[in-house]
């Protein structure tokens, strides 16, 4: 008989805003609201497990379990500092799990930032897990690049593919039955041509949740390409829809607001900070000072830097190269230099930028954060206390949505009945059958 922690289980709270100093609580959002739960500080040795995959399971039970001891040997509120598998210990010492062997399937935080499509809820964590009974349960996403499929014979509106289950969302340490971004696009093309079928792009006025994340009106969420403070005197009234909040003036938002939403990540450029007093985070914090920075010749020198580098899953971000604190070290892929979207960054880019040289434009505030299936957020808080309800204008892109069990997805457009189409998704498997091709992370608390 295996016997289980005896620490006690970390209080863990669901709310529905951030109402915690986030420096000494860590806070994720889920469909249930924040999961909270205080930072507990402490030493910890990292121990190294392996598992067989046989192309069927997916549940390991009892995996987390420590070797020596039979016991799970630490509780997941536990953050550290010199972890090399976090960030900082901005997020705390969850299992890391690698499949197969040498490939990481996390994603937090920092790291997360250099993904080309940013999405918390798919790429976080790909497994699940039992800190009681210690075991551990996967959802390895498989990323399928094309598959042929057609329409179907009624009215087109929807296409079924071959694997399933369709990735859903992950956060918090649990599995919900939500979409994400797993289906990336549909198109009538094999070379990814002309429409994409499944998604839309948007630029729209919503409230903000609270200082940094928004609910998306429209779901899932598939890419965001930007979020933009709203200033005093924009003119609101006259560029978008009071009542959906979506932009009616594309061209006023550009010309008069500054805003580049004809190439929004030439705006992710380096922020003027000021520092505000807030009584949440007991302290000062950064928010923005100056609204707008020009295209200059030093921001085309650091996408130069980046020339030859590429998105390879798992392989890139400070995380990876354990940067964390030193982020001027880290000179790899990141998605905001990489303007055509190819996951390399290269001349053809420089070029793109280069054509801005001398632009002013309004920062782009998604720089540095992230999305989830319904929710997006920046890189600074627009409100010094969360309070709810500040604008901010998102320009995202949102999908139809799908069903996972039976790979059906829905088109916002179609070409049509029975007519062949490309899809790009992912989708949840099983390991391979392999001696020992899951390397399993876990934890020793040695103290504090």
């Amino acid at each position: 008989m295996h016997s289980t922690q005896p620490r006690p289980t970390p209080l863990r709270i669901y709310e529905p805003n951030i109402i915690h100093n986030p420096k000494t609580w860590m806070g994720i959002w889920t469909p249930h609201g924040w999961r909270v739960h205080q930072k507990r500080w402490g030493k910890a040795k990292c121990i190294t497990v392996k598992l067989s995959g046989d192309g069927k399971t997916t549940f390991f039970p009892r995996a987390l379990l420590d070797p020596k001891t039979s016991r799970v040997e630490w509780q997941d509120d536990l953050h550290l500092k010199d972890d090399p598998y976090t960030d900082g210990g901005i997020y705390p010492s969850d299992p890391r799990v690698e499949y197969p062997a040498g490939r990481p399937r996390w994603a937090v935080s920092h790291t997360l930032l250099c993904y080309p499509v940013c999405d918390h809820n798919l790429y976080t964590h790909e497994y699940t897990w039992d800190m009681t009974h210690g075991h551990l349960q996967t959802h390895f996403r498989n990323h399928v690049l094309l598959e042929e499929a057609r329409t179907d014979s009624r009215d087109g509106k929807t296409v079924r593919i071959r694997n399933t289950p369709i990735s859903q969302t992950i956060e918090g340490n649990v599995h919900y039955p939500m979409p994400n971004s797993a289906v990336r696009g549909v198109w009538a093309d094999p070379d990814k041509r002309g429409e994409n079928l499944y998604t839309k792009r948007i630029v729209q006025l919503i409230p903000m949740h609270n200082g940094v994340y928004g609910i998306s009106p429209k779901l899932p969420v598939v890419q965001c390409h930007g979020m933009f403070q709203v200033l005093a005197n924009d003119p609101l009234d006259k560029a978008f829809d009071s009542t959906t909040g979506l932009c009616t003036d594309p061209a006023r938002v550009i010309e008069q607001m500054l805003i580049p939403l004809d190439e929004p990540k030439i705006a992710f450029l380096k922020l003027s900070i000021k520092l505000v007093k807030s009584k949440l985070y007991q302290g000062d914090i950064g928010m923005i000072d100056q609204p707008y920075a020009v295209v200059d010749e030093a921001h085309i020198a650091r996408a130069r830097e980046r020339i030859g580098s590429r998105f390879v899953m798992g392989r890139v971000g400070y995380g990876y190269e354990n940067a964390i604190g030193k982020a001027h070290d880290y000179n790899g892929y990141e998605h905001f230099f990489d303007l055509n979207n190819d996951g390399l960054i290269d001349e053809a880019d420089i070029q793109r930028i280069s054509r801005h040289l001398g632009r002013k434009v309004r920062h782009n505030i998604y720089h540095g954060a992230y999305f989830g299936g319904d929710w997006l957020s920046t890189t600074i808080c627009l409100n010094n206390e969360h309070t709810p309800g500040t604008p901010c204008i998102a320009d995202y892109e949102y999908g139809g949505g799908y069903d996972a069990q039976t790979g059906v997805i829905h088109l916002l457009n179609t070409p049509g009945p029975d007519q062949p189409v490309w899809v790009e998704y992912h989708h949840d498997a099983p390991a391979e059958a392999g001696d020992e091709n899951i390397v399993l992370h876990l934890y020793r608390e040695t103290g504090v």
